[in-house]
């Protein structure tokens, strides 16, 4: 598995990949697909980025971090007041060497000094 992506992203794709994992992580590994385009928009704004990306975007991203084994998905209903809704579970797949990454990540450090600081 390579997470090159998070050190030396190559392109805005791969931004988005390393920014996806990031989020994922510090939401304990697992988010429905519905809800992971607002929540890397919200770090993404946290940490300075630009949000300029698309729902294709996101899923090219997804589907790169699924072909590296990073990430899996899994269909399933989510829970909402009404009826549940069809959705993809996005789950962070444990892999010690990208969990010791985000430790060190500056952006994960950046993020938890902005909440602290609020």
């Amino acid at each position: 598995m390579s997470n090159s992506f998070l050190k030396n992203p190559e392109n805005e794709i791969e931004v988005l990949m390393g920014d996806i994992v990031r989020v994922l992580g510090l939401l304990l590994g697992r988010l429905w697909l519905s809800e992971l385009y607002s929540e890397v928009s919200a770090f993404r704004a946290s940490v300075g980025r630009p949000q300029d990306f698309s729902e294709k975007d996101l899923k090219l991203a997804i589907k790169k971090l699924e072909d590296l084994k990073i990430v899996s998905l899994e269909e399933g209903f989510r829970a909402t007041f009404g009826a549940p809704e069809q959705d993809f579970l996005v789950g962070l797949n444990v892999a010690v060497p990208i969990i010791e990454f985000l430790s060190k990540d500056d952006d994960i450090k950046r993020y938890r000094m902005l909440l602290k600081g609020s």
